[in-house]
């Protein structure tokens, strides 16, 4: 046998799987000692599919209020309507790559957590543009914020600080799934 034969056999046999139990920074308390990294992965893929049907709820509503006040709102009504409208979509869009990013973390397919990451970031910067648009267009006719628009606000920063969470927990489960972690057990293990 050739040299270059007993390379390539070498490699082929050093080839396995790495068995990683890992917890972030949480530690291992009582209570959290069984999640995994990838359990905390899937736990923000049902927080971000569970969200967006909340959201689309609230908006769905916030639309038929609107249809309400069409007298009262003027000209700026059907720019209103559609901002609501392209927030409605996005989250139709996060519900898809929540389920995408579900099965990924499932079968530890790393090509299916990436749209979820992009489309977590792209979504959410287009909801605040349609936010504050919808805001400025509601501003304009009645002169103040009112208490809904200040209420969507904060709900809006309180999912943007859980949504920066739930990418980073993705990221570094992307991370670990890209540098060959497993959390499958298999014949060929290294435990860490």
């Amino acid at each position: 046998m050739s040299s270059r034969g007993i390379k390539e056999k070498i490699k082929s046999d050093m080839k396995s799987t790495v068995y990683h139990y890992y917890s972030p920074s949480i530690g291992r308390k009582k209570c959290c000692k069984h999640f995994t990294l990838k359990n905390w992965a899937f736990t923000s893929a049902i927080y971000s599919l569970n969200i967006s049907i909340l959201v689309v709820l609230l908006y769905s509503w916030q639309i038929s209020v609107n249809m309400k006040k069409f007298q009262s709102m003027g000209e700026v009504y059907y720019g209103v309507q559609i901002a609501y409208y392209a927030i409605i979509f996005t989250q139709f869009s996060m519900m898809v790559l929540s389920c995408l990013l579900a099965i990924g973390t499932y079968t530890e397919n790393a090509g299916l957590v990436v749209p979820f990451l992009i489309g977590m970031l792209t979504f959410m910067s287009f909801e605040a543009l349609g936010l504050v648009y919808a805001n400025v267009l509601k501003d304009q006719i009645f002169g103040h914020f009112d208490a809904f628009a200040k209420s969507e606000l904060m709900f809006f920063l309180i999912r943007l600080g859980l949504n920066s969470l739930a990418i980073w927990v993705v990221m570094k489960f992307y991370h670990m799934l890209r540098s060959g972690i497993s959390w499958k057990l298999n014949e060929t293990i290294i435990e860490l």
